[in-house]
């Protein structure tokens, strides 16, 4: 898998499992999820692929805008089924688990399409439960003192 793939899959994951379970941690409703997915969706793709391109001419200006591409490309696939989700499940609660699900299976399903070690898929569920988690406590505090 290029460079870009990889970056674009693991920062669609943990930003959208963080987003939402942080929208969802104070209480917003599924149209402001909706609309932060689509704020997001428009402006991280973008300048992740920028920056990846940016640091990647200093490697390989050849291959450089290849990989800001792919990033872009992957992260925003991503990001969009973690939209659609939202959209079609009954409730955030709902879409919240589904997305869950789906980030913790396709996290495996890519270690494994990319030979890792469970050691490495454990490390990198890990990774991803710690960020979120760490965002949901976060965000409750805030909930609690501005509510």
């Amino acid at each position: 898998m290029s460079v870009g793939v990889t970056f674009g899959f693991t920062n669609g994951i943990i930003t959208m499992l963080s987003l939402i379970t942080g929208l969802y941690a104070t209480n917003v409703n599924r149209v402001g999820i909706i609309g932060a997915i689509l704020a997001l969706l428009i402006t991280d793709p973008l300048s992740d692929a920028y920056s990846m391109y940016n640091s990647q001419k200093l490697i390989n200006k050849e291959t450089a805008l290849d990989i800001g591409k792919t990033a872009f490309f992957s992260q925003v696939a991503l990001q969009c089924i973690f939209l659609l989700i939202i959209i079609f499940s009954k409730t955030v609660k709902q879409g919240l688990a589904i997305s869950y699900i789906l980030g913790v299976t396709m996290t495996i399903a890519y270690d494994r399409y990319n030979k890792a070690s469970v050691n490495e898929t454990v490390k990198n569920l890990l990774a991803i439960a710690v960020l979120v988690f760490f965002t949901y406590i976060v965000d409750k505090q805030v909930y609690k003192y501005f509510k």
